[in-house]
């Protein structure tokens, strides 16, 4: 029963469930919903309630927080302001520094103020620092280790700001952001923009540059050489140097220029522009624009340049035909005199074209007549007539259909103008047959021309063939002794002829010491001018005798006969080939004259116009032929090979001094009518007699002799002199000499050495250099019976003097450093730093190869005038150049003569001085504290420096002291080489003393040109140096003027070579025919003036700028020409000086050496005026004394003169009354300006003081406003006044000038020192020289 009530129990349970029972009911949906509805809004509502408590509690700390704040805020808001350069800066600032500065100085007052230091107070408390103060507070409230300030409401504020700062800064960096973008993008439009305006310039510059191709081009192939395109940026670049400041850096070219072509590559039209725009890109708008036009400028010199080698090939021909001896010389007056008689018949249309032949630079400074104004018309010259002179007239009428009057067109030479037709339509018309005929013969080749002359030769060899004979035998018979006469004169000319250019090492030193024995010689040469005979030998025939007969019978082509053995037959080829020749040359010129005028005429059209190159090589050997390799031939090829450096001769002309002349004369840019008149007119007159013709052969066949004669004794000479030590020995020579013909000569070899000790200077030395032994050799020749004597005594010592194989190589070898040593003078810039450097390498050279590998030291000292101690000898020793062991110890030091050592005794004696054992002599200097006596082993050397008077200037002293090896002694042919050394050192040495002498005058009659010639816009120096391979020259630019006329001395100059110069050119032509050029270049007119030496060779030369004027005005000009004759008499006194003679010493001041070469200009310009002043007569004086009221500028002139003189009475106004000055008008006033000498007295009188009288003076109103008197007297006080400036400038830098009675005889007697100290020590040196000999 219990199991059954069980399920009815769970069952009641879900019924009553089910039935909703009140005793327990479940919750419906609604409630549920309800219920959850009430549970959330009762959440929300106490949401609502805690968050109005929240916002009630914020504030309430709001309003908390703003009880708190203080205005202190305030200031922390001042850091916030709109100025966003700084705003990094402030928010920096503000974060880092101020928050615990601004309370560490709140604290540092409240303590001053309790120490009562705040008030205003001076009251100090000597136990507060308030800067230490606040150091301490820094440092204890480091905000890395303490936070105490951010309690502070001013911190607080401080961070706000930080806040607000950061977020402007970040709002800032955005902005910087897209700013950069902005200008990223502007800029990059911009530079898109430049490129494309670029672009557009560069096709802009392209087609400029073509179009201006043009204008370069003149072949027909349309090309320009490259080497004339380098030259024209080169010369922009230098021309750019002048520009402003400003300007100079932007012409920079965009890179580097090449080295100038000389392979003779030509462009095209588009690698024209090409090439030239690499160079311009970089430059702007103006600076392309003065490119262009610099471009335009150098084309039209190139236009230029090609017409003048038209007119030189015409010119060269023109030569050819007058030359009618053959030998390569024209007559120079003869030339000159055509000149003026041509310039004194042409009309003056003609005339303004051309230059006035008797003025400078068609004749020399010293030729031209100053009486002739350059502003006269000729007024005074003869009436000009229709034709010229009836003696001008040629001999057939067909040479008359151009004259002289005939009118010419005043154009220049140019392309345009030689390619117009009409210029030759008249002689056409009247000459067209003999034109024609004439063009096709001038155009054939030399070998046609020659075969169409030999006809009308034979048939007048046949006609004057018995003529010619009767004349020989006459002329032998009329001159028996003709041949002896001949062989004296040979002898006696031998040692006139010029050193050859292409010698090896004696040429250099020989080039001023041949100048004494060709003025000892030139005097007994019957008073024939030698001068050209120096023209002839510039290098030397290596067959001379094939060379004479070549020259005997040039014109002709009859087979040349054999070399003959013997100058008696000599003699008679050169009587008989000269004869033919005369009569020949006569009888084909007066044949042919007509023809060969009219071809000239026809062909300087043609070459004008078409310019052929070709046509030069076919006309240069129409006259006459010569040997291979002979100056005649090298002259008469076609003027394009390198020119050579010509000797100016007063009394002949070359080929090139021949055309360089004519142009000259002709002007910048002749007309071609005028040109072609003048060549005929010259062809026509220039006329040689049969004496003359003869004279120039026998003269032309004496210097080939005395050439190879000269040749042979230097190779001679060479081939003694192994070692290259300059000397023989005489008594070496001798014992030689003896040897041949077994003696049977001993009386000619003593008679020969009689003469030669009464001719030197210094008869107990005992050497011989190649200059004297060329003399004895010569003298014991002409000495000894027959014609051949000469040849065999020569080939006699040439065979007793052999050298073994290793002899002839160590002597090429040091003949070769020699050679180094003169070379580094002539081409280092009036520098000596290159000669130590090459003298000290040519001893290393010589020490490893041929002197067992010494380790040698070598110094150079010179002998000068001992002003620093007096009293421990008159002359010292300054050590100036030392190899790098001994430059530490030795450059700059003094060795007196009181003091230890050799090198005294050497200077006296004036002979080497060899120690073989440096330990053991004792009386050696050893500069070196350091070297220890056990080191002190070695050989010691001391040479003496002599100048051309074999006068001692300094020592050259070599040892082995550093050289470890036992045997360290100098043995002969070492000795031998220093000597060498030693002269060629000497040589260069007083080459360039030269040069830096001829330099300091030429900058004192440089500031004189500027001085008297305001119009001369600059003046450029340059001296003359051989090129790197001795093939040509260069110029090295020294010294220039600026705008203002100041003088710069290069400190590096320059060099200018040939082919990097091809627009001045002119430069160079001034060089090879040493004669002054005029030319343009670049729009400018420049003058070129040569100084030469003793030989007439350019050794500088003055390049004057007129800027764009044409001409100097008339008193200019004549100024500018008494400078450059007076600049040129200062150079050859100096070329004199260096040679071995007294120097002209005037003045006091020029006592002196070290300051006579300032005031040498301004001496020679005193001289002159005191000649001046001497040639004026008394009608001139008696005309300034004529004056009643003189004009102001004459009174003025003679005050100045007189206050020279009488100083206070001119200044008390004595002489302001004209009849008080008449008075000192006298013979008295020309005897104190003859004999005043302004560098004399103590008490010289302040230029400045005189130059007030002469202020309102110009010099230009001189020459027309007063006499000739005043003139020279004007000019004589201004010398005066820079003599004194000189003396007081002079006395002023150096105490020691001082004037006094004896100061004359005194400085003489100084000058003299060293010669008396050698002769007092010459026998002690010659003793000493054989012991030392015995010791080695």
């Amino acid at each position: 029963m219990a199991d059954v009530e069980k399920p009815d129990s769970q069952g009641s349970r879900g019924s009553a469930k089910r039935s909703g029972s009140p005793s327990k009911r479940v919750p419906s949906a609604v409630q549920r919903w309800k219920r959850q509805h009430e549970q959330t809004m009762m959440e929300k509502l106490v949401g609502l309630r805690n968050e109005k408590k929240e916002i009630t509690k914020i504030s309430k700390e709001q309003a908390t927080n703003i009880a708190r704040k203080i205005p202190t805020e305030l200031l922390a808001r001042d850091w916030l302001n709109v100025v966003e350069a700084t705003l990094e800066t402030r928010a920096y600032l503000v974060e880092r520094l101020m928050p615990t500065l601004i309370l560490g100085v709140e604290k540092l007052l409240n303590e001053a103020d309790k120490r009562g230091l705040a008030n205003g107070s001076d009251q100090r408390d000597p136990n507060f620092n308030p800067i230490n103060f606040l150091a301490q507070y820094l440092m204890r409230n480091n905000p890395k280790y303490s936070n105490f300030s951010e309690a502070s409401p001013y911190v607080r504020s401080l961070r706000e700001i930080t806040e607000e700062l950061k977020k402007e800064l970040f709002n800032i960096e955005d902005n910087r952001l897209a700013r950069i973008k902005a200008e990223a993008k502007r800029r990059r439009e911009e530079r898109e923009k430049q490129e494309a305006l670029k672009l557009t310039e560069r096709v802009q510059r392209m087609k400029m540059l073509m179009e201006q191709f043009s204008e370069w081009s003149s072949s027909p192939e349309g090309r320009v050489e490259l080497q004339l395109l380098q030259n024209a940026l080169r010369s922009f670049v230098e021309l750019s140097e002048k520009f402003p400041d400003h300007l100079q850096e932007a012409a920079k070219l965009s890179r580097p220029l090449e080295p100038t072509d000389v392979s003779g590559r030509s462009l095209t039209v588009k690698e024209f522009a090409k090439y030239v725009a690499t160079y311009t890109e970089d430059l702007n708008g103006q600076l392309f624009d003065r490119f262009m036009i610099h471009m335009a400028k150098c084309a039209s010199a190139n236009r230029s340049l090609t017409q003048r080698e038209a007119r030189r090939i015409h010119l060269t021909n023109l030569f050819l035909s007058c030359d009618h001896s053959g030998i390569g010389l024209l007559d120079r007056h003869r030339i000159l005199s055509l000149f003026e008689k041509y310039w004194d018949c042409a009309k003056d249309e003609i005339k303004t074209n051309l230059r006035n032949p008797r003025k400078w630079p068609v004749v020399e400074v010293d030729e031209a007549d100053d009486t002739i104004s350059d502003d006269d018309d000729d007024d005074k010259k003869e009436e000009q007539v229709p034709s010229l002179p009836p003696t001008t007239e040629p001999p057939t009428g067909t040479s008359q259909s151009v004259t002289v009057e005939e009118p010419a067109t005043q154009e220049p030479v140019t392309q345009e103008t030689t390619q117009e037709p009409a210029q030759e339509t008249t002689q056409e018309a009247t000459q067209e047959p003999a034109l024609e005929t004439t063009q096709e013969t001038a155009q054939e080749p030399v070998s046609e021309q020659q075969e169409a002359v030999e006809p009308t030769e034979q048939k007048v060899d046949e006609e004057k063939k018995d003529e010619t004979e009767e004349k020989t035998e006459e002329q032998k018979e009329e001159k028996p002794e003709e041949k002896s006469e001949q062989k004296q004169e040979d002898t006696t000319t031998e040692g006139q002829t010029v050193q050859q250019t292409e010698e090896s090492e004696g040429k250099a030193e020989e080039k001023v010491e041949e100048k004494q024995d060709e003025q000892t010689e030139e005097k007994s040469a019957d008073g024939k001018t030698e001068e050209t005979q120096q023209e002839q030998n510039t290098e030397t025939q290596a067959e001379t005798t094939e060379t004479e007969e070549k020259q005997q019978s040039a014109g002709s082509s009859e087979t040349k006969e054999g070399g003959t053995s013997t100058d008696e037959a000599n003699t008679e080829t050169v009587t008989d080939d000269t004869a033919e020749e005369s009569k020949e040359t006569k009888d084909v010129d007066e044949a042919d004259k007509d023809k060969d005028i009219e071809a000239d005429v026809a062909l300087t059209g043609d070459l004008l116009q078409a310019n052929k190159p070709d046509t030069a090589a076919t006309t240069t050997h129409q006259a006459v032929s010569f040997a291979e390799g002979t100056q005649f031939e090298r002259e008469k090829t076609a003027m394009t090979t390198i020119s050579q450096m010509s000797m100016f001769d007063e009394s002949s002309l070359n080929v090139s001094q021949f055309v360089q002349l004519t142009e000259t004369f002709l002007g910048n840019e002749p007309a071609v009518n005028d040109f072609d008149n003048l060549m005929k007119y010259i062809k026509t007159e220039y006329q040689e007699t049969e004496e003359e013709k003869m004279d120039r052969l026998v003269r032309a066949r004496k210097e080939a002799m005395s050439s190879r004669r000269k040749m042979l004794l230097d190779q001679l000479f060479d081939k003694w002199d192994n070692d290259g030590s300059g000397y023989l020995d005489q008594d070496e020579v001798e014992n030689v000499m003896m040897k041949y013909k077994d003696g049977q000569e001993q009386e000619a070899i003593e008679k020969a050495k009689e003469e030669m000790k009464q001719k030197s200077k210094h008869p107990s030395d005992n050497r011989l250099s190649k200059r004297e032994f060329r003399t004895f050799v010569t003298m014991v020749a002409d000495a000894m019976p027959g014609a051949d004597a000469f040849e065999y005594f020569v080939e006699f010592l040439s065979s007793s003097v052999e050298r073994t194989y290793a002899e002839r190589i160590r002597g090429e070898a040091r003949k070769k450093w020699l050679q180094q040593i003169i070379t580094a003078a002539d081409t280092g810039g009036a520098s000596i730093d290159p000669v130590y450097k090459s003298v000290f390498q040519a001893l290393y050279k010589d020490a490893e190869a041929h002197g067992g590998g010494k380790n040698i030291s070598a110094n150079i000292s010179m002998l000068e005038r001992n002003s620093v101690a007096p009293s421990r000898g008159e002359v010292c020793l300054r050590y100036v150049a030392a190899t790098t062991e001994d430059a530490d110890f030795l450059l700059g030091k003094i060795l007196y003569k009181d003091m230890i050592g050799i090198s005294f005794s050497a200077v006296e004696s004036g002979k080497p001085i060899h120690v073989p054992r440096v330990a053991n002599h004792g009386n050696i200097m050893f500069w070196n504290p350091f070297r220890k006596p056990d080191e002190r082993e070695g050989s010691f050397i001391v040479i003496p420096l002599k100048d051309r008077r074999k006068r001692v200037f300094g020592l050259l002293g070599i040892d082995t002291l550093n050289d470890h090896h036992s045997k360290s002694i100098f043995i002969t042919h070492e000795i031998q080489f220093f000597q060498g050394v030693a002269k060629s050192f000497s040589i260069a040495y007083y080459a360039i003393d030269m040069r830096k002498k001829l330099l300091r005058i030429t900058e004192s009659a440089v500031s004189w040109i500027h001085r008297r010639s305001p119009h001369v816009k600059e003046i450029v120096c340059y001296i003359v140096e051989p090129d790197d391979e001795n093939k040509d020259f260069v110029l090295r630019k020294m010294m220039m003027t600026d705008k203002r006329g100041a003088i710069q001395n290069m400190q590096n100059p320059a060099r200018l070579e040939r082919k990097d110069n091809l627009f001045r050119d002119y430069l160079f032509k001034t060089v090879d025919n040493s004669e002054s050029v005029s030319a343009d270049a670049y729009g400018e007119r420049h003058l070129a003036f040569p100084l030469r030496d003793d030989q007439g060779r350019a050794q500088a030369i003055l390049d004057i700028s007129i800027g764009e004027l044409k001409q100097l005005p008339s008193h200019e000009n004549r100024e500018v020409q008494r400078m450059l004759r007076l600049l040129q008499m200062a150079h050859k006194e100096i070329t004199k000086e260096m040679a071995g003679e007294d120097k002209n010493v005037v003045l006091e001041a020029e006592q002196n050496e070290e300051t006579r070469m300032d005031i040498m200009f301004d001496r020679l310009m005193l001289m002159e005026l005191r000649e001046n002043v001497t040639k004026v007569d008394t009608k001139a004086f008696a005309e300034l004394r004529s004056y009643n009221d003189p004009p102001r500028i004459v009174h003025d002139i003679l005050k100045a003169v007189t206050a020279i003189f009488c100083f206070t009475e001119t200044e008390q106004g004595l002489f302001d009354d004209w009849q008080q000055m008449k008075g000192q008008i006298n013979n008295d006033l020309l005897q104190k300006i003859v004999g005043y000498d302004p560098t004399a007295g103590h008490d010289l009188i302040p230029p400045e003081k005189i130059e007030r009288y002469l202020k309102d003076v110009p010099h230009g109103e001189v020459a027309k406003h007063s006499s000739v008197p005043s003139q020279h007297m004007y000019n004589w006080v201004f010398v005066c006044l820079s003599l004194i400036e000189h003396t007081l400038k002079m006395r002023e830098n150096n105490e020691d000038i001082l004037p006094s009675a004896g100061s004359s005889k005194d400085e003489k007697e100084k000058e003299d020192t060293v010669e008396n100290l050698q002769a007092e020590g010459q026998a002690e040196g010659q003793g000493q020289e054989q012991q030392e000999q015995q010791e080695n």
